[in-house]
């Protein structure tokens, strides 16, 4: 059953409900009144008087008020002992209950009840009176024909008024299910479209600012998100196939040369040999440092509170350990921010390499920490200033930088690993020389809850 058929459905029978209970309350209403009507009747024609004489043995009915009492319903006298006693001229009966003879014995007042008399419904008054030897119980009944009738009429004009208020609410929320929904259907026809052909161009036209509006807004925030994502893969894919290709085809070329065996001098072949194995571990860092940027796309890592001057530190001594002719200059402050470790221990260390490979001979290599920010500053030629502002690129290298070892992704994981925890990443030039790279993470707040971080979020 679809949104539009229920949402019709629940308009429908939401009003049938209503009418009926309304119809319902209407009904009552006019049955009391007219029931009303009827005993005030009853008690006016009591009240004209209803009197009983002694004749001979038995007792006779007479009227306080001309006229005869069938005209208008039915009147007898009910002694205590149970008999009924009949005016001179009615022969029907009226029923004779425990409740009637507790009035006739004076131990009740008088009650209001309803009957079937000659197969007539009737409403009796029944209420105490006083013959030639006691307490008497008067009863008076008038047909309830005419009332009857008229409910009757009632219930049909209501019970129509119940169908037609219900099909009209069935037509109305129909209408306003096809109205309402229509954002709703072209988001779903969207949805379709791009199931159909992958294409992520797609989007939804945004109307006014209620709920189905904002939901097509953010919809169409995601298909930005996701063509976005779509792009870059397609962008990283392309340019890793392309850094590939080179050491690849040298791998190729040197291997095809070793395979000629004897052909091959034994000097040539020791120099291969390196060749070989240096473009194994050219390959071996890029194949690593590809994966750690599909792996930050696409893995959630449970964050936690982070000392950044500690894994700072721990950084540059095995930074140090590798290269022990190189010499770090580190001023550490106390700073604790909120991500995952091991990604910020993997985008200092990368920083720290950079460095390392731009820097003189025994360096000095300056480390900062300082409000969630980690700034390194090599003594080296700097950064060209066309550069600048594509030195954190995937696979992006300066003129003088590809002659030397590296990827070029390292500092391309160095923003990634800044965005994914809220940060951002900053390079400029020394004045009296150098570069500083630095590396901004948001600093913890330990009088709020931390929010998690989401691997891969801003992934570039």
């Amino acid at each position: 059953m679809s949104l539009g058929v229920r949402l019709t459905l629940v308009s429908a029978v939401a009003v049938a409900v209503a009418v009926a209970l309304a119809s319902m309350a209407a009904f009552l209403i006019v049955r009391h009144q007219l029931v009303n009507q009827i005993d005030q009747s009853l008690i006016e024609r009591l009240a004209a008087g209803v009197r009983v004489e002694q004749q001979g043995p038995g007792f006779t009915i007479v009227p306080a008020t001309p006229g005869p009492f069938t005209a208008s319903g039915y009147v007898q006298v009910v002694t205590p002992g149970g008999q009924a006693l009949l005016p001179d001229t009615e022969t029907v009966q009226l029923p004779v209950t425990g409740e009637t003879l507790d009035v006739a014995r004076g131990s009740v007042n008088s009650y209001f009840s309803d009957a079937t008399v000659a197969h007539v419904h009737v409403r009796i008054l029944t209420a105490s009176g006083r013959g030639p030897n006691g307490t008497l119980a008067v009863q008076i009944a008038r047909p309830l024909t005419e009332v009857d009738a008229s409910l009757r009429s009632l219930q049909w004009i209501l019970f129509f008024l119940t169908l037609a208020g219900t099909a009209v609410a069935a037509l109305a929320g129909l209408a306003v299910a096809q109205t309402g929904l229509a954002p709703v259907r072209r988001l779903t026809g969207t949805v379709e479209r791009v199931i159909a052909t992958g294409d992520l161009s797609e989007r939804i036209e945004v109307h006014g600012g209620d709920e189905l509006s904002r939901l097509a807004a953010r919809f169409n925030a995601m298909l930005d998100s996701l063509q976005a994502l779509q792009t870059a893969q397609r962008q990283l894919v392309a340019d890793a196939s392309h850094e590939l290709r080179t050491p690849l085809t040298s791998l190729r070329t040197n291997l095809e040369l070793l395979a000629r065996g004897d052909a091959v001098p034994e000097e040539e072949r020791a120099q291969m040999i390196g060749d070989v194995v240096a473009e194994l571990e050219d390959l071996s860092v890029l194949v690593s440092d590809l994966t750690e940027l599909a792996r930050g796309a696409g893995v959630n890592e449970t964050p936690e509170y982070v000392a950044l001057e500690e894994v700072v530190g721990h950084a540059v001594e095995r930074a140090r350990r590798r290269d022990h002719a190189m010499r770090f200059e580190t001023d550490l402050e106390r700073s604790l921010v909120h991500g995952v470790p091991a990604r910020i221990d993997r985008a200092v260390g990368n920083l720290l390499d950079n460095a390392v490979k731009w820097s003189p001979a025994e360096g000095p290599i300056e480390v900062t920490v300082r409000d969630g920010s980690v700034t390194v500053r090599d003594h080296g030629p700097g950064i060209p200033p066309e550069d600048l502002p594509f030195v954190f690129d995937r696979f992006y290298r300066s003129t003088a930088g590809r002659s030397l070892p590296g990827s070029g992704l390292g500092l391309a994981i160095v923003r990634q690993v800044a965005e994914m925890h809220g940060g951002f990443v900053t390079a400029r030039n020394a004045e009296d020389g150098g570069a500083i790279l630095c590396l901004h993470l948001p600093p913890a707040d330990l009088a709020a809850p931390p929010e998690a971080v989401e691997a891969g979020a801003g992934s570039s």
